[in-house]
């Protein structure tokens, strides 16, 4: 029975990779042909030359992909950095300063994350045409790093509880004062949990269309997923130049998810440890 049993989740996670990876097959297959090849071809058929640079070339030169791609880029480094800013020193403040209410604090904070993006569009967009953040890389930047902060300040704050407390008191005996403690002790110690923080709130800011398309209207702040989802027109586009542009806009996540999964794992299960 142990044998059989076995077979049986084996293949039933095989059948899940392969679920997993035909999307990714379907896109690498259409982005590899020429847009004439894959009109004239079925799906599965391989094409007869590899077009890709190509489709990458044109989707560049039609779309302007790399302009809203330094946007995004710029969006999701300087976002994902005040975030972890932000996000470790009220983690920090919680744990080991002890407010009064803390708990409560972090529960309002934290409460961010219970509300579905969209009741924020309304008075996000009126409070921005009143200030003059609309369509601004400023807006944007204040924009995803104030929804970012709630999730990696659960994060942050479940990591600190599993510093012990001696560390910190021999650090006050050794005459750090509360910001010291903060750079010098917490913060070194917490790069699993950036690890996590940086990788899912960064990926989250470069996927982001929703803000992208209500917050900004013009080509200087909008950011790369807008230009990807214009690319498919009111006649659903030419399929191979949007694969293209999926695969450009896909490689910065996974290049981020490469350098960081060392500590990815780690993170997590520290960060839950501590609630």
């Amino acid at each position: 029975m142990g044998v059989i049993r076995k077979t049986i989740i084996y293949i039933f996670l095989i059948l899940l990779i392969l679920a997993w990876l035909l999307p990714i097959f379907s896109i690498v297959q259409a982005a590899i042909k020429s847009p004439a090849e894959f009109n004239s071809t079925s799906f599965f058929q391989f094409p007869t030359r590899i077009a890709i640079v190509e489709n990458f070339k044109m989707a560049i030169k039609q779309w302007k992909l790399h302009e809203f791609f330094l946007n995004s880029l710029i969006y999701s480094i300087t976002g994902g950095v005040i975030t972890i800013i932000a996000a470790s020193m009220a983690g920090f403040s919680l744990i080991r300063l002890k407010p009064k209410f803390n708990f409560p604090l972090f529960l309002i904070i934290y409460s961010g994350t219970l509300f579905p993006f969209q009741m924020y569009l309304i008075p996000l967009y009126r409070i921005f045409n009143q200030i003059g953040l609309y369509d601004t890389k400023t807006g944007m930047i204040l924009v995803y790093s104030a929804l970012c902060i709630p999730f990696s300040l659960f994060v942050y704050r479940g990591f600190y509880t599993t510093i012990p407390k001696e560390i910190e008191d021999a650090a006050l005996i050794d005459g750090c004062n509360s910001f010291q403690l903060y750079l010098r002790i917490f913060l070194p110690q917490s790069i699993a949990p950036t690890a996590v923080v940086a990788l899912f709130q960064m990926s989250w800011i470069w996927n982001d269309l929703l803000f992208g398309m209500v917050l900004t209207r013009t080509d200087n702040a909008r950011p790369v997923m807008v230009s990807l989802a214009s690319m498919s027109g009111v006649s659903g586009g030419i399929m191979p130049y949007i694969m293209a542009g999926v695969i450009f806009t896909s490689l910065p996540t996974i290049i981020l998810f490469i350098l960081l999964r060392r500590y990815f794992i780690s993170g997590m299960v520290l960060s839950m440890a501590g609630e």
